[in-house]
């Protein structure tokens, strides 16, 4: 979910032939770089497919209990909407085996605590810059921001889309890994 250029899905899908991968997007942009990178991997990789989530049909929630692992890296909190991506992920997952791995970035539960943190005004920028314009870019958007995802906010929104397990793997390199269930 948020493939992006495809690098990871495509790495994923070398290593592992017999099981298949489906990246999901909604920026164009993304999609033909994604289309390029999987076109030059042609020869070896035939086990990827690209959907773009703006057309109908094409969204992770259309594909209701089909997948056994839902990767995310670095997307809920640029999200207009995350609940409804969290949704998405709930309905698409294989009832009682399907898991997601998300990965965000760490954060505090508050701004104070958020700026004892290393680096706080580099994550500040770019939330400025980038995650906030993201997140407020359609009406009614939630605007979570770089350090807007955090555990407090991960455990209600997560269990609001009626995930039960929730645990934090390792925080590390700049992410906070979750592994939902």
């Amino acid at each position: 979910l948020g493939c992006g250029g495809g690098g990871f899905i495509i790495s994923m899908a070398k290593a592992f032939p017999k099981s298949t991968f489906h990246g999901y997007e909604i920026s164009k942009q993304a999609l033909d770089t994604a289309a390029y990178n999987l076109g030059a991997a042609h020869l070896t990789v035939k086990n990827v497919f690209f959907h773009d989530a703006n057309e109908p049909g094409e969204s992770l929630g259309d594909h209701a209990n089909t997948y056994d692992v839902i990767t995310t890296f670095d997307v809920l909190h640029d999200c207009t909407q995350p609940a409804q991506l969290i949704s998405q992920v709930k309905t698409a997952l294989k009832p009682n085996v399907g898991v997601w791995l998300l990965a965000d970035i760490p954060s505090a539960p508050t701004v104070r605590e958020n700026l004892k943190m290393p680096g706080v005004g580099t994550y500040y920028s770019f939330s400025t810059c980038l995650c906030m314009a993201c997140g407020l870019s359609e009406k009614g958007g939630l605007g979570l921001g770089t350090l807007g995802f955090s555990i407090p906010v991960a455990k209600r929104m997560l269990t609001d889309g009626g995930f039960s397990h929730i645990e934090v793997l390792l925080e590390k390199d700049n992410a906070r890994w979750f592994f939902v269930h």
